[in-house]
């Protein structure tokens, strides 16, 4: 779990006057929290990051409908020999 410290946290001000700063932070440690007023607002993460979140998200959902079409009914289907003559 990703906890806010004094290491991640930046503020809006910090984000506005140190953009570049603020981007080397979040490659160096891949997240920062972005406050206002002692409020979180916003998460940076570093793209390496996000495209791996991306990629975990996809192959989560593509369990998810994996299982879904397993419950389905198959129905009779075709056999192999059948399809082959067609192209044959």
């Amino acid at each position: 779990m990703l906890i806010p410290t004094s290491k991640n946290v930046k503020t809006i001000t910090d984000m506005r006057e140190d953009a570049l700063g603020l981007l080397d932070l979040v490659k160096k440690n891949g997240i920062a929290y972005i406050f206002n007023r002692s409020e979180p607002k916003a998460v940076m993460v570093d793209i390496d990051e996000f495209v791996r979140i991306q990629e975990l998200l996809e192959d989560y959902f593509d369990s998810q409908e994996a299982i879904k079409l397993e419950k389905e009914p198959r129905g009779k289907g075709i056999p192999i020999e059948e399809i082959m003559k067609e192209y044959a």
